[in-house]
């Protein structure tokens, strides 16, 4: 049953996409219909080009916009608040330098602050980074009954690189982050009496080497090219921190441009492995916004090893909207001796709605469904990957 649900889920939602797609294609196409038709369009496009030039300013050199966030979860509730997002010049061709936040509460009382930057600041150098800060109600899974806890949760995380062009296509650097997690009186001692590591949340400190190769011809939104990152990181250099253990993780995505800024096929790996000793909250993650999205909560699949793979297809649709379909599988482990022991697949759908007048930076709606019956929604900027 669960299997035909999986079918019938992903045939309607690529039916979807299909129908609408035609539909918007067929309205516009001025020798095969009405003029009518064709100014039906034109004038919702007008109308909502003018309620985002209120929310838009363009300059020569920068573009800033800012959007409201809303969306809901039996997670987070309603949640609603700010996006503001800065694309200016970049000193590396083909490259956008961008600066984004998220600012948001909600009515599950979630307070959450989030900075994403890359700057390409020169034409051999780059770096990039991540700031956040929330405090909110959580949500794990112990034993193997899972038993679900509640729990209240603060956290800190910071995370920065440089890396250096050395060779074309071949970047090389280091990164290293800083991270801090409270956790509720009550939370502690469930987690305690699990013997579950990290407890007592606390102080992380890692760093490592980074490399990357990277041919596409854009960072928002490619349509083609091959990006693969490899990141060691270790964790507890010179006593720094609570927890000491080494993580190592690739990435490795492939762009196939079937039609010009029309329709892209996308492809993703995934290998992520972390020694034991990590604590739960930063094991390896199989499901979440930016993993398999029919795993709606990050910490619902994790393990010391995780691989994943996935593909997806995005098409533009009409005027600032595009739309996707999307499936993927993979493993959560302690380690990869049995790789496919367990495997979970996951499929979906969202549409796409460009903030940027000339740049394809997209705010994402994506809700997913996966064969283990969880399922995901997210509201978010950027592609998943």
């Amino acid at each position: 049953m669960k299997g035909n649900c999986f079918q019938i889920v992903y045939v309607l939602i690529s039916g979807f996409l299909l129908l609408f797609q035609g539909h918007a294609f067929a309205l516009g196409n001025r020798t095969n219909h009405s003029n009518s038709d064709s100014t039906e369009l034109s004038v919702l496009a007008r109308i909502g080009e003018e309620v985002l030039d209120w929310v838009t300013w363009e300059r020569d050199e920068f573009v800033i916009t800012v959007y409201p966030s809303l969306s809901a979860s039996p997670r987070n509730g309603f949640v609603y608040g700010v996006a503001p997002a800065l694309k200016w010049n970049s000193s590396h061709p083909g490259k956008a330098n961008t600066l984004t936040m998220n600012a948001e509460t909600s009515t599950k009382n979630i307070l959450q602050l989030q900075f994403e930057h890359e700057w390409y600041f020169h034409p051999d150098w780059m770096t990039s980074g991540e700031a956040f800060i929330s405090s909110r109600e959580d949500q794990y899974w112990l034993g193997t009954d899972e038993t679900e806890i509640y729990f209240d949760r603060r956290e800190f995380r910071l995370k920065w690189d440089v890396l250096a062009n050395v060779l074309p296509a071949f970047w090389i650097g280091a990164e290293w982050f800083l991270n801090n997690n409270h956790f509720d009186n009550k939370a502690e001692v469930s987690f305690s009496e699990a013997d579950l590591e990290g407890h007592k949340g606390d102080w992380l400190f890692g760093m490592g080497p980074k490399i990357e190769v990277d041919t596409r011809h854009r960072t928002i939104s490619p349509q083609k090219g091959t990006w693969i990152q490899v990141s060691p990181s270790f964790v507890g250099l010179a006593g720094i921190g609570k927890y000491d253990y080494f993580r190592l993780t690739m990435d490795a995505r492939r762009y196939l441009q079937l039609k010009k800024d029309k329709t892209t096929l996308a492809f993703q790996g995934i290998i992520d492995y972390a020694e034991p000793g990590v604590p739960f909250f930063e094991e390896p993650q199989l499901g979440g916004k930016e993993r398999l999205r029919g795993i709606g909560h990050p910490l619902r699949e994790t393990g010391n090893a995780v691989w994943l793979f996935r593909g997806e297809l995005r098409q533009h649709l009409w005027w600032r909207l595009g739309g996707v379909v999307f499936a993927g599988f993979g493993e959560s482990s302690d380690n990869f001796q049995n790789p496919f022991s367990g495997t979970i697949s996951s499929v979906g759908g969202g549409l796409r709605l460009r903030m940027l007048p000339d740049d394809p930076l997209n705010v994402r709606f994506d809700f997913g469904v996966s064969s283990s019956g969880t399922t995901g929604f997210f509201v978010s900027l950027k592609e998943a990957f």
